[in-house]
């Protein structure tokens, strides 16, 4: 799952940035998931979903996107039911349908039930939709009647499925907009538990069955010939050795740990998009912080100290040696002490800076995090010595427990801006690659059981006792040394002035890392005269978000002034001020819109310091989808926005950068004059 979930992320985002190709990739995953078994392995809908939530924003067209998804569905079904049609009985007998044959029996007795109804009501059910279309074919429905109802069933599930992921697009966009920082913040979290939840045992789950199917075929490969890797597998696939599945989630989790690893380090030292999504995740977690959710953060991050791990594993390292398992004990020490020296190593070597200032030393460097890295390493190994003696469901739940809780223990350094997302996913992977090394030579020698359950119960005690004394004796001082203090940098107004002006970053940065519109504007101290010399030349506020203006977007025919701006973020930064112009030299069913974002800079002039700000403007134009909904295409075009904005404030100062292309000249205004 979690490959099928950074493949679906991976091709969205393609699809973001090639349209053309979108609608390429909307018919072909449309018709792959109606083919017979092969169909249940594509993620076609939640990537045509993905595809959705990229309307509202203008990557894609919908009504464009809608027709290559039915047509894809149509397509998809048309080969399967011909497919069925041809071939009839024998189908059950060609691969890869006689590798599946619950599908067939599920698909059967479905359209034996509901009839005809079936080809509509399996495209939306992903049990059977790969199925119904050959059954029908092979059951003699007349091709007619199949087209018919098939066309409809399309029809309804592009319909259906753009449209949802059009929802999400949209609230996804405004959900800054319309949310408290509480809510937003409890959003994450149940998102990210959820998924977690849902994941974790669907990933054990599908694991051990692809390993036990693949077992067998392996096997008979290993006795076919001679060679080490043939002589390798054979051991490692002895029927004899029941641990055999669980070397092999091991290996897996090895090489992905290691490739996760080496990955981010390469983007750190390289300073790639990652790095700058770093940024831009801080900022935003920042600006989600709340007093009550900081207690509860910080309490979390306690239970990743030293004060709570090394109790932990003293108290597991003491049962392991009463049961005498001394090599379980070794492994478990070695676990948590390479871990954490790697980490020391790393972190001097690097010498990468904290988001925050409160730490001093060699604390003060931050790749990769020392809590996430030694967090998995210690329940990590304690989940490897568990699951070996517990059964399929006791996995299950001793893995969620232990997934749950490193990655709490991640977030909230996240959230205390104590790391950046590199440095917090770099401890992950590594931790996870240490467990999976130590947890294979421990499974290939160990020979004394360990008692799960006593294990467990004291792991768990040492958890609760030391965690809890840790909370009570450093919360207070914790709270301190985590409170919100985002770093400023100063700058005299001379300087700045002078060139620092250029210094500031050229364009705005998403969540994502990836650089968006250019900032054309600087503006030094409060907002208030800037707003006020806009509204005098017909500018004005856009209407806020509320019941009554969100539905204008489902309005055809909907005014560039009647609806409200979808919010930004710069860095992670929320808008300060956004403002609009309609009418006048804006071209009819286009808007500007002016965005202003806190820079992170104060100017400092004689002993007083001001804010300094930086802003976008740019083009919308308001596309009417008839009879269904109004969308907003964002011009490329920055240089006719921009000089509209000088118009409306004679005597600004611009300055010129390097030109940055065909949309935008390189002029930045400076002001007030």
């Amino acid at each position: 799952m979690d490959l099928i979930h950074s493949l679906v992320s991976a091709l969205i985002a393609f699809a973001g940035a090639h349209r053309l190709l979108a609608y390429g990739l909307a018919l072909l995953l449309a018709a792959a998931e109606a083919l017979p078994v092969a169909g249940a392995l594509v993620p076609g809908t939640a990537v045509i979903v993905g595809l959705g939530a990229l309307v509202p924003g203008g990557a894609l067209v919908m009504w464009p996107l809608i027709g290559f998804t039915a047509l894809g569905a149509l397509t998809g079904d048309g080969l399967s039911y011909l497919f069925g049609r041809h071939y009839k009985q024998r189908a059950m007998g060609l691969w890869p349908l006689r590798a599946r044959p619950g599908l067939l029996a599920a698909g059967e007795a479905f359209f034996a039930r509901h009839g005809s109804k079936a080809v509509l009501i399996s495209r939306f059910l992903p049990g059977v939709r790969a199925a119904i279309p050959m059954v029908a074919g092979m059951a003699g429905m007349s091709a007619v009647r199949f087209y018919l109802v098939d066309i409809c069933a399309a029809a309804l599930f592009a319909l259906a499925h753009i449209w949802f992921g059009m929802a999400i697009g949209a609230s996804l966009t405004i959900l800054h907009a319309i949310a408290g920082r509480l809510v937003v913040l409890a959003l994450l979290l149940a998102g990210a538990l959820g998924l977690v939840a849902w994941l974790t045992p669907r990933i054990i789950r599908q694991s051990i069955a692809l390993l036990a199917r693949l077992r067998g075929p392996v096997r008979q490969w290993a006795a076919a010939g001679d060679g080490w890797a043939r002589r390798l597998l054979g051991s490692a696939l002895d029927p004899e050795r029941p641990e055999t599945l669980g070397l092999l989630v091991l290996a897996a989790a090895l090489i992905g740990g290691v490739w996760m690893f080496f990955g981010v380090l390469q983007d750190v030292v390289a300073g790639d998009p990652l790095v700058r999504a770093d940024a831009a995740i801080f900022h935003f977690l920042q600006s989600l912080r709340t007093p009550g959710i900081d207690q509860v953060m910080v309490a979390i991050t306690e239970l990743g100290d030293a004060a709570t791990v090394i109790p932990v594993l003293v108290v597991a390292v003491t049962w392991l040696a009463w049961r005498r398992a001394w090599r379980a004990a070794f492994y478990g020490i070695a676990a948590v002490a390479g871990a954490s020296l790697f980490a020391f190593l790393m972190k001097i070597s690097l010498q990468h800076a904290r988001p925050a200032s409160g730490f001093t030393g060699w604390d003060a460097y931050s790749f990769p995090s020392g809590h996430a890295t030694a967090s998995t390493a210690l329940y990590g190994f304690l989940v490897v010595l568990i699951c070996r003696e517990t059964g399929n469901r006791a996995r299950v739940l001793v893995t969620l427990a232990a997934t749950l809780l490193v990655g709490a223990i991640a977030f909230s350094r996240l959230y205390l801006g104590a790391h950046w997302l590199s440095d917090v996913t770099a401890g992950l992977a590594f931790g996870v690659a240490w467990v999976a090394l130590l947890g294979i030579v421990y499974m290939q020698h160990a020979r004394r059981d360990v008692r799960a359950f006593g294990l467990t119960a004291s792991g768990l005690g040492a958890l609760v006792v030391a965690g809890g004394l840790h909370i009570a004796t450093a919360h207070a001082r914790d709270m301190q040394r985590y409170a919100l203090a985002l770093p400023v940098r100063q700058m005299t107004l001379a300087d700045w002035r002078g060139g620092g002006w250029a210094s500031l970053p050229a364009r705005r940065v998403d969540l994502t890392g990836d650089y968006e519109e250019p900032f054309v504007l600087q503006w030094a101290g409060p907002l208030a005269p800037l707003q006020a010399a806009l509204l005098a030349q017909g500018w004005r506020m856009p209407v806020p978000w509320d019941v009554s203006s969100a539905v204008e977007w489902l309005l055809p025919d909907a005014k560039p002034d009647a609806l409200p701006v979808l919010p930004h973020l710069d860095n992670g930064r929320a808008e300060a001020l956004v403002m609009i112009k309609t009418g006048g030299t804006v071209p009819q069913g286009q808007r500007l819109i002016l965005r202003v974002w806190p820079s992170g800079t104060v100017l400092s002039h004689a002993g007083q310091t001001q804010p300094l700000w930086i802003g976008t403007v740019v083009a919308e134009k308001v596309a009417h989808l008839k009879p269904f909904a109004s969308l907003v295409d964002e011009r490329d075009d920055v240089n006719s926005a921009m000089q509209t904005l000088r118009a409306a404030l004679p005597g600004i100062k611009p300055e010129n950068r390097a030109p940055a292309g065909a949309e935008w000249n390189g002029e930045v205004l400076l002001g007030p004059s």
